[in-house]
């Protein structure tokens, strides 16, 4: 019998894979990858970064989905697992959030650096880039910031993707308003990765 945690990743992956597959015909796709923080735990999915990003990039003129591939409690080997089914074929972007519920599970270090690079390699191998989000502790970001860089990937430092000041009731997700503010800090690595794609599309035509 299929637990209800399996059937709600199942569904998300669904979602996320169609309305990616139908988006990818006339839109640049940009699938957000990560745990609570990305699914918008306590103020909703459509008030997550993810959403907010897709708003502020398409008000800067970019056609553009960002599909939320965000499950709660959800760890960067679960994510290395679940990658081929919530990022389609394609070229695209990825934003590769977590690492907290790994650290909280007692993962190894060498076990969750493995999954951080398996991730990267997997999306370098099928040519698609990958902004990495720091783990919000010095130590780890100066590994993600190394990963990344073997990959041709972007890092972002861990208080881009999350900030302390606008924790929610329960002290650890982040509140509608840390939502938007993570979103208008990743608009600059989405611009940058957006602008080079959008003057090779320009070109094709």
């Amino acid at each position: 019998m299929i637990s209800l945690t399996r059937l709600v990743a199942c569904l998300i992956a669904l979602s996320t894979v169609a309305s990616a597959a139908a988006a990818q015909t006339h839109s640049a796709l940009i699938v957000a990858l990560g745990d609570s923080n990305t699914a918008g735990f306590g103020v909703g999915r459509e008030n997550a970064f993810p959403a907010r990003l897709q708003t502020l990039l398409r008000r800067s003129g970019y056609d553009v989905q960002v599909a939320n591939a965000g499950i709660p409690g959800d760890t960067l080997r679960g994510m290395l697992v679940r990658l081929d089914r919530y990022v389609p074929q394609g070229r695209g972007f990825v934003i590769v959030q977590g690492g907290y519920n790994d650290v909280m599970a007692g993962t190894s270090a060498a076990a969750l650096v493995a999954s951080i690079d398996g991730i990267l390699a997997h999306l370098a191998a099928r040519r698609i880039k990958a902004v990495l989000c720091g783990f919000y502790n010095r130590g780890w970001d100066a590994v993600g910031r190394t990963v990344a860089r073997n990959y041709g990937g972007i890092f972002v430092d861990g208080t881009v993707c999350y900030d302390s000041r606008y924790r929610s009731w329960d002290g650890l997700h982040m509140t509608a308003a840390g939502h938007q503010v993570v979103a208008g800090r990743l608009l600059p690595a989405l611009e940058g990765l957006l602008q080079p794609e959008q003057h090779h599309a320009t070109a094709d035509h």
